[in-house]
């Protein structure tokens, strides 16, 4: 019986311990609420953090004080400029900005608002350089060992060229001042760029909850990062959301453009492009869009080739071309190649097939129709500086084509596929391939160029000092390339992946890779038991791609990716 009641008392001395520690843990809880690091609860903005979040304010200052602190004029003024600065009015922005700090030398919205301007314009004057040193150099000792600082000087050092610094300082200021949505902005654009996708989703969303959905750059970076990985669908959503709230926003109308040309809708998206280039007639990005239309791949990190409209529609051809050709009486397949043209926007002879249809049957169903959409829709306009340019190096290409030796570079030997097998002495290589087309650039090299307009080919064939034929060296130039990267692999570079992989078979992406110092690369890989071969290009560099081929045992082991680059750039 005394057993039983000590147990007992065991079990009560248990619960009321329990009991004061729950009540203990509240109490701690609700001291830490109260009289912890503050925080923001955000609301439920569309593609923001989830309704109830909360984000520690850190030592992000109070913006919202500081602009009610001054008079009711002097707010409409800051956000005119920063209703400027959000169209890309970046100029008149400062302008107002600029007034504002004139009365006000220390109020921080217009400072801010001044420092971005000026981060973001493309160039500075001497005087506008000075004026962004100053004040970041003001802020800085303001704020010292800040957020702000850490995100001012992360800005001034990516300018520099530092990325990877820049990267660093982002974090840091992100950290201590993360409820200041410039400093996550920033942050994940630079986490996007470096390939970090999943970390950059988190901070543009934040920057959403942040702004209340009012700072179209967190949309805009959203659907860039969703359309760079691939996510099309979730891209789309974002831009006609974002559209609806900022219907003039050139980048995400941009976006909508490309979304309509991947599904094969090119006059919606030729009109998109025109309308951007009639309100901004010198974004470049809607020009070279408008130009190349058609021709673009829906971007994405899987392995494989993807092909454009045009490719598509160029398989669809090559199918119809005979059969229309042997069969010429079946309309609906003469109807299917007319079609076809008008995809690959090869619209006089889309017109042809139509008006032969039209010849047999004037009552064949909407043929009128199709007669109509051949006949209005037009090619892509180009910037005549451009294209007078691009014309005059076809034309330099097809002299320097006709001037080149004669030899003959099927399609199994382009980019460097010798039948040669890997050990051959120059004996038995120049045997299969005439020496004439080569010529000595080193000691046991070989070199050969031609062109097949655009595009001039460089193959470098090495020796090694036993003179054993041993590696291929390939450089491929587009000399009329108006392309660019923005967020899409340039034609050169998709065009050879596509010819290299129809010969070698499906490689591996690599995706884009930081080598540091500002060189970020995007490859193939392709490998068997005795060959390697990678095709890659520079980011920042559209016109030009590079390949190697290696005898698979004279690599050093452990190599990584960005350790090619030295292979890549020796010939």
């Amino acid at each position: 019986m005394a057993n039983s009641s000590s147990s007992a008392r065991k079990a009560a001395y248990l619960f009321l311990t329990l009991c004061c520690g729950a009540l203990l843990a509240l109490a701690g809880f609700r001291i830490y609420d109260v009289y912890g690091p503050s925080k923001i609860v955000v609301g439920g903005i569309p593609f923001g953090l989830p309704a109830g979040s909360t984000v520690i304010r850190g030592d992000t200052p109070d913006l919202s004080a500081e602009m009610a602190a001054v008079p009711v004029q002097v707010q409409t003024e800051l956000r005119r400029a920063a209703e400027l600065a959000r169209s890309g009015s970046l100029s008149s922005a400062y302008d107002i900005y600029d007034g504002v700090i004139v009365l006000y030398p220390d109020l921080l919205p217009a400072l801010l608002g001044q420092l971005n301007i000026l981060f973001e314009m493309d160039s500075l004057t001497d005087a506008q350089q000075d004026r962004l040193f100053l004040l970041i150099e003001k802020l800085q000792v303001r704020f010292p060992g800040s957020g702000i600082a850490a995100y001012l000087e992360s800005r001034k050092i990516y300018k520099s060229g530092n990325e990877s610094a820049a990267l660093e300082l982002a974090r840091v200021a992100s950290e201590r001042a993360p409820a200041l949505y410039q400093t996550r902005q920033w942050y994940g654009k630079l986490l996007m760029d470096n390939g970090r996708f999943l970390q950059a989703t988190n901070e543009f969303k934040t920057v959403v909850s942040l702004s209340s959905g009012d700072v179209p750059a967190a949309y805009e970076s959203l659907a860039d990062l969703y359309h760079r990985s691939g996510n099309l669908d979730s891209c789309a959503a974002i831009v006609e959301y974002a559209l609806s709230q900022f219907p003039v926003n050139v980048k995400l109308l941009l976006l909508r453009g490309y979304l309509d040309e991947y599904q094969g809708h090119f006059d919606k998206a030729e009109k998109i492009y025109q309308r951007i280039l009639a309100f901004m007639p010198d974004y470049a990005p809607a020009r070279e869009a408008a130009s190349t239309l058609g021709e673009k791949s829906p971007p994405g990190p899987g392995t494989g080739v993807v092909l454009s409209p045009q490719d598509r529609a160029q398989t669809a051809l090559d199918i119809l071309e005979p059969l229309v050709e042997k069969y010429p009486e079946n309309l609906p397949l003469r109807e299917a190649l007319g079609r076809a043209y008008l995809k690959g926007r090869q619209f006089d002879r889309a017109r042809t097939q139509f008006q032969e249809i039209q010849k047999v049957d004037p009552d064949y169903p909407d043929i009128q129709q199709r007669i109509q959409e051949a006949s209005i829709t037009r090619p892509a306009p180009i910037n005549k500086n451009d294209g007078l340019t691009a014309n005059l190096n076809r034309a330099v290409d097809s002299l320097r084509e006709s001037m080149s030796p004669s030899k003959v570079h099927d399609f199994s030997t382009m980019l460097g596929h010798y039948v040669v097998r890997y050990g051959a002495t120059p004996r038995e290589f120049f045997k299969k391939y005439s020496i004439s087309n080569f010529r000595p650039v080193a000691n046991n090299v070989w070199q050969e160029s031609f062109y097949i307009a655009p595009y001039k080919h460089t193959y470098t064939v090495v020796f090694d000092s036993l003179n054993h034929f041993r590696e291929v060296h390939v450089v491929v130039y587009d000399s009329s390339s108006n392309s660019n990267h923005f967020g899409i692999a340039p034609e050169v570079y998709t065009r050879l992946l596509k010819q290299n992989s129809r010969i070698s078979g499906i490689g591996n992406s690599t995706g884009e890779t930081d080598c540091g110092d500002g060189l970020i690369i995007d490859a193939a890989v392709w490998e068997t038991q005795d060959n390697f071969e990678m095709l890659a290009r520079v980011v920042g560099k559209p016109a030009e791609v590079r390949m190697v081929r290696f005898d698979k045992t004279a690599l050093p082991p452990g190599l990584k990716l960005c350790d090619y680059n030295k292979y890549l750039n020796q010939y």
